[in-house]
């Protein structure tokens, strides 16, 4: 059922984040013209970040949600979205309906079959109004979840081609997908993990920076975004965000703290008596993130000077 997410990646399924695929390619048709305005973050991103190629990248957990960041610059500067819940209804969308009972205008959810419907929120930049406040879209029937620095999506992001079955018996459909690069990415996810400690957070974190190259891949793909001069608050929050839940400092040792324990509690089975297991797993997160780190840092000090 929609809004129920597993703490281990045992919980996730292949088919569910096929139809999460589904509803994504659904959800583009539903937009229209405006499609190419949308940036898809969250669980189903590593899917196209690091496409499984065996034996070298096995195949990311998945996902059971679909996260979308609205562009609110377009929305301001036009009607586009003035149907949007029509066009969603038209498309099989409902709002979802909170535990309280109510209503959400940013989260809505598409019914795959009779045992399975996929979440699917919507999400804005905070700028400067409060994270975690929804902000209206389209009247008060669809609305944007404000997100800490999510607008970096719309200038870094990458692109592909995903051809799919729509929903319901819709046919085949190829789609251009947009997604959150690398560096914007681990930036929101770290700061999503900062703020919920969720362990799939930091299951999807771990694998993207294990799997999207090499540590000097990935470190440089930090550094010529740093050098970009662009969004530096969100590089500097991310980073320390990361540092903060899985690195060494005054207050513990890396693998302490509790970004590596949940990486390591995604990767084991609900009452797992292995602690020897648990702790290298706990060790390889802190090491791959500070190895991350320490590798952008000496990149910069180099740039700074001249090598």
């Amino acid at each position: 059922m929609a809004g129920v997410k597993p703490t281990t990646a045992a919980g996730y399924r292949a088919d569910v984040t096929a139809a999460c695929e589904s509803t994504l390619l659904t959800l583009l048709c539903a937009f229209g013209s405006l499609k190419d305005t949308l940036r898809l973050v969250g669980g189903l991103v590593p899917r196209y970040l690091t496409p499984e190629a065996p034996p070298d990248v096995p195949p990311h957990a998945g996902t059971s949600d679909v996260d979308i960041v609205l562009n609110i610059t377009v929305i301001a500067d036009g009607e586009g979205y003035s149907a949007l819940a029509d066009q969603l209804a038209a498309r099989g969308f409902e709002r979802y309906v909170t535990a309280k009972g109510t209503l959400s205008s940013w989260q809505w959810k598409r019914k795959v079959d009779a045992h399975t419907y996929v979440l699917v929120e919507f999400l804005r930049d905070a700028g400067s109004d409060r994270p975690g406040k929804p902000v209206t879209v389209d009247g008060e029937r669809v609305s944007a979840l404000a997100v800490r620095f999510g607008g970096i999506v719309h200038d870094w992001y990458g692109e592909r081609k995903v051809t799919g079955q729509l929903l319901d018996g819709g046919g085949i459909s190829t789609e251009v997908v947009r997604f959150a690069d690398v560096p914007a990415f681990v930036i929101l996810k770290a700061l999503a993990l900062a703020d919920r400690m969720e362990n799939k957070d930091a299951g999807d974190l771990i694998h993207v920076i294990r799997y999207a190259g090499t540590i000097d891949e990935v470190a440089e793909l930090f550094v010529q975004r740093q050098l970009s001069n662009a969004h530096p608050a969100a590089i500097e929050a991310g980073l320390a965000a990361l540092r903060s839940r899985f690195c060494d400092d005054e207050d513990a040792e890396g693998y302490e703290k509790a970004g590596s324990v949940a990486y390591a509690k995604f990767h084991g089975v609900d009452g797992d008596e292995d602690e020897d297991g648990l702790v290298a797993n706990q060790r390889y997160a802190s090491g791959l993130v500070q190895a991350l780190l320490n590798r952008i840092e000496a990149r910069l000090e180099e740039h700074d000077s001249g090598v």
